[in-house]
């Protein structure tokens, strides 16, 4: 599997693209795949996008989304895998680039294309559900890895000793609705208690006979739940 980066932004350089596609190489290859029992997959910046194979997943980084107020999403088009990550959402909410470096868990463009990323490797055709506990708006539950623990991020160090960003993300036993506090971790950092939690800032997408529902936590900015009312928002 091959998800190729390419950068159509004019508010990030390619050299920035590059090192946040290293640290998201890295975050799969010894954090998300052996977590989830997968094979390593490759994640790779291409400056030409010509020379992307075509059995490639696709990320498009953009300035601005057709859909307002979205920092990215992945979807299947036309039976091809693809992403779009926004940067000017990002940016004039006072996000980073590559990390903040006053406050790590400040959002970045970085840890939007982990988000993605993991995303697309979890649920490649945003259409996989998980049984689990009851709400007011349903008891499937999205298998989205990023989604639960959205507001959350760590750091990887990259070989020249720059630090980059990547998003939290959820382990599967998360899913699973027998497991207990004695199954833990049941995210990448340790932050959840049990499955089908979230974070303060994370979210929830949650079905119920066939209608689809958000269940946002309680420090989620309101800006960024409104990035999750478009018309990419599973449905």
């Amino acid at each position: 599997m091959l998800i190729a980066v390419i950068n159509e932004s004019t508010l990030i350089t390619n050299e920035e693209v590059r090192k946040m596609t290293g640290a998201i190489q890295k975050q799969m290859s010894w954090h998300v795949c052996p977590a989830w029992n997968s094979k390593a997959i490759k994640v790779a910046f291409y400056v030409d996008k010509t020379k992307i194979p075509a059995n490639a997943w696709i990320v498009t980084m953009m300035d601005n989304s057709t859909v307002a107020g979205a920092l990215g999403y992945h979807s299947l088009d036309n039976d091809v895998v693809d992403a779009f990550v926004f940067v000017k959402p990002v940016l004039d909410n006072g996000g980073a680039v590559l990390r903040d470096p006053k406050n790590n868990q400040t959002v970045s463009v970085a840890s939007v294309l982990s988000h993605e990323v993991c995303e697309m490797f979890g649920d490649r055709y945003a259409n996989f559900w998980a049984d689990g506990p009851m709400t007011a708006k349903g008891s499937a539950y999205a298998l989205e890895l990023g989604d639960p623990v959205e507001g959350d991020s760590y750091d990887i160090k990259l070989t020249d000793g720059t630090l980059v960003s990547v998003s939290n993300f959820v382990l599967p036993v998360w899913f699973d609705p027998q497991a207990t506090a004695e199954d833990a971790p049941f995210d990448y950092l340790g932050k959840l208690t049990k499955p089908f939690s979230m974070t303060k800032g994370g979210y929830l997408i949650v079905m119920r006979e066939g209608v689809v529902g958000q269940i946002f936590g309680e420090e989620m900015p309101a800006w960024k739940q409104e990035s999750k009312n478009s018309k990419f928002y599973r449905r």
